[in-house]
């Protein structure tokens, strides 16, 4: 319900200020919402009915949680595809910057980045779980134990909203802007063709 506005939302943006501006405005958005998330989860207490999140008993905290949570992953969930085309561009601009065509490379090290972060998340899961006695990944008939709330807390929001803020501290310094690229792709168009009639690489 909330991904496919956010989805939709992040394409338009895209388009119209580039990749670059729509992955720092919606990773701001998932990060503030989720701010709110936490707020809520710290305030969470096991079995007091004013805040507990219920469909049966809808109060404020339901209606929050929900907003929060909602915008916050329909927010992330629309820029966690969004370094696929940025890798596309990064290809652009090496083309530009050394006149070498290398996607190859750059989708690699893309993926073995992507893939070693995501072997991590499971091992970093199973050593939290361990911390608080756990023998196994719970599910949902683990009896409550103690500690398990505030592990849900770190692995749920501080966990991804570290990750948010590494994000826009590195987009600070990425210098492909849409205006950026506009520029970059007719530069390569127009020395293609120059190559392609004849003209040297060099030149």
């Amino acid at each position: 319900v909330f991904s496919v506005p956010f989805f939709l939302l992040t394409v338009r943006t895209s388009q119209k200020k580039g990749q670059k501006a729509s992955l720092v405005f919606y990773t701001k958005i998932a990060l503030v919402m989720y701010v709110g998330v936490l707020v809520l989860l710290l305030f969470w207490q096991q079995g007091a009915a004013s805040v507990n999140l219920s469909l049966r008993h809808i109060n404020i905290y339901t209606v929050l949680y929900i907003l929060f949570f909602g915008i916050g992953y329909g927010a992330y969930y629309a820029t966690a595809d969004m370094p696929i085309p940025m890798v596309a561009d990064c290809s652009d601009y090496e083309t530009f910057r050394s006149g070498r065509y290398i996607p190859g490379i750059i989708g690699t090290l893309f993926s073995l980045v992507d893939k070693l972060v995501s072997s991590l998340g499971s091992t970093v899961v199973g050593l939290a779980v361990t911390a608080i006695g756990l023998s196994k990944l719970p599910d949902g008939t683990t009896p409550y134990t103690d500690g398990m709330h505030m592990l849900v807390v770190i692995l749920f929001c501080v966990v991804p909203m570290i990750a948010w803020i590494a994000t826009l501290i590195a987009m600070h310094g990425y210098k492909l802007t849409g205006a950026k690229m506009k520029e970059i792709q007719a530069i390569n168009a127009v020395r293609k063709d120059a190559i392609n009639k004849g003209m040297g690489v060099s030149e």
